[in-house]
This record gives structure tokens, sequence and C-alpha cells, in this order.
């Protein structure tokens, strides 16, 4: 009897046991599996994730496979496309994208493609920007061609002949042949209406006016003789002309100033206030992710130094922005034209809609 019950004891014993073994180890078992119970979901999303295309939206995905770039007319059409050439090459580089310049014969071409969405970037002169916005223009400003130290600013300039003893101020204009330049052209136009009204004269009925089309025509036809008088954007006769030998000399009756007075063939008589630059101005409807980007391109590569840096220009004292006696753009908002807003208020101009 011992012995069997010893027996009896020594299988439980070992059944207890193999059982104990048998519960750890599917504890053991059901233990990982509860701790692992999401690797191999996860591993097979990973899994996937690796094998598939990547889901990052590309930013570039909605931008125009070409942008077009023009502005108004300050000059001839060589001289104009060259000096828009390095701008134009850069926004291209920068933006991965093409960018064209185009040449426009006239202000309302700009202001009515804008209008229309025809163009995408547009370098406009203050009054044309005026009138593009308010004439249904979806567009927003972005920058501000600057000079170094200088305010964004310029002066239309009344001119006669150097020889011209007819001719001492703008109330000696009455009756004249008088070059302007376009009628959305706020140095060229809307300032001057503005000076001509101040001193009695009626803009349109007061004188002989014309439009030559661009501020170096305008300069040149009073150089020449075929206008008598006129008005000029302030570098445009002091600083451009000059330098391409259009221009040999100006005698400045306002400041007492001169440039090779002793081969004079253009005086100053009147100077308007000061005008804020104009803008460069996107379309509303592109998509943000490129209106941030070109931008970014105006901000900090449209300058002299990017200039100097890709040999647009021999040195920083050699180098110019577009038309503008410039070095750089910077920021700029819709209201810095409220000054020329009110311009149009004061003169009534027609000229301010788009006819």
């Amino acid at each position: 009897m011992p012995r069997k019950r010893s027996s009896r004891l020594a299988v439980a014993a070992a059944l207890a046991l193999a059982l104990a073994l048998v519960a750890v180890a599917c504890g053991s078992d059901d233990n990982a599996s509860s701790e692992n119970a999401g690797a191999p979901a996860t591993s097979a999303i990973a899994a996937k994730e690796a094998a598939a295309p990547s889901t990052t939206a590309d930013p570039k995905k909605d931008w125009p496979k070409k942008l077009r770039f023009v502005a108004v007319p300050s000059s001839e059409q060589k001289a104009q496309v060259e000096r828009y050439q390095p701008m134009t090459e850069i926004l291209s580089k920068e933006l991965g994208i093409p960018v064209e310049f185009t040449f426009a014969t006239n202000y309302s071409a700009v202001i009515e493609a804008m209008i229309a969405g025809n163009v995408e970037i547009a370098q406009f002169g203050p009054f044309a920007y005026v009138i593009a916005t308010g004439n249904g223009a979806q567009i927003v400003p972005v920058g501000i061609a600057t000079k170094e130290g200088k305010e964004p600013s310029y002066r239309s300039y009344g001119i006669t002949g150097a020889k011209n003893d007819s001719i001492k101020s703008l109330k000696d204009f009455a009756g004249k042949k008088v070059c302007y330049v376009d009628a959305a052209s706020t140095s060229g136009y809307l300032f001057p209406s503005a000076g001509l009204l101040e001193v009695g004269i009626n803009p349109e009925t007061g004188v002989k006016g014309t439009f030559a089309g661009g501020h170096d025509a305008s300069a040149i036809s009073v150089a020449n003789g075929t206008c008598e008088a006129g008005f000029v954007f302030d570098t445009m006769l002091t600083s451009q002309l000059i330098q391409k030998g259009d221009i040999k000399g100006v005698v400045d009756t306002v400041e007492k100033e001169t440039i090779n007075p002793e081969k004079a063939d253009v005086k100053i008589v009147w100077k308007s206030p000061a005008i804020p630059n104009g803008p460069v101005a996107l379309q509303k409807k592109l998509p943000q992710t490129l209106q941030d980007a070109i931008t970014k391109v105006f901000m900090e590569k449209i300058n002299v130094d990017t200039y100097v840096l890709r040999g647009y220009c021999p040195s920083k004292d050699k180098c110019n922005i577009g038309d503008e006696d410039a070095t750089k753009y910077t920021a700029v908002k819709d209201s810095l034209y409220d000054g020329v807003r009110k311009v149009c208020e004061q003169t009534k101009s027609a000229k301010c809609k788009l006819t």
C-alpha cells in the first residue's frame, strides 16, 4: 500500500507539473500574442507604405507651364527688353518654369491684359496700377523697385528746349505743343495734368497735347524741337538718356543744377511732388505657393548683388533694376497708391477710367 500510494502521488505530481508547464507555456504564448498583437499588422502597413509611391503633395502641381511678364513701356522696345532680360532669366531659373517677357506698345495693353488675366506678372506705373485695380483687375502688388538709402519714389519733370526763352515755367505751356507720354502714365500725364490745372491750364484743351508713347520719345521730341514742351520721369532724363547720348545736357532751372551745361539741349522748368514707384503685381488666381515663390524671388534675388554675381552688370554702381534707377525690390501695399487715387479725384480726369 505505501508503494501504491507513493506511485500514485508521483503520477499526480508529474501530472500537476505537466499541467503547470502547459499553463506557463500557454500563458507565455498568450502574453506574447497580447504584447505583439499589433506587430504583424504594423509590419504589413509599414511594408505597404514602403512599397507605395510617396503621397506628399507636390507644391508645383498646380503651377502653370509658363508665366507671362509684361511692363508698361518707358522706352523703345529693344532697350526695354534688354533691361528686363536679367529679371526674367532669374525668375525662370529660381521658379523652375519659363518666364516670357513681352514688350507692350502702350500702357492700356498692360492694363487690359491684367484685367483679362492674359498675363500673370506686370510691372506697372502707379497710375496704370490704379486704373487696373479700379477697373476690376484681380491682382496683388508684391514689390516696389527701391534704391538703397533712398525713398522708393520719383518725380515728373516739365521740360522744354534749353534755348527756348519763351517757356520759363509751367504757366508758359499754355497754347504750346506739349508731349505727354501716355494717357495712363503717372509722370507723363496724370501728375502733369494736376500741375497744369494748378496754374489754370486745362491739360486737354489748354495745350496742343500729343502722346509720344514713351518717356524717352517725349524727352527726345523736346530736345529736337518736335514738341515745344513735354514731360518725362526724372532719371530717364538725367541718367538713362544722358548715358545713351540721346540727350547731351540738361539745365535744371528749378534747383539750379546742370548736367553738361555747355552741351545742354533740354531744360527743366517744373518738378512734381514725389510719386511712389510703380509696383510689380501678380494675378490673384495664381496658386498661393506660386505667388509666395515669385514674391520670394523679387525680395531675395532681383537685386544688384545677384545681377553682378551672374554677370548681368560689371559692378554695383553700373547696375539698375528694370526701368528704375533702383538696386532692389522691397515689399509694398496697395494703400501706397491712395495718393495717386486722390490726384485722380482732384483732376477728375477721364483718363482715370479705362476707355
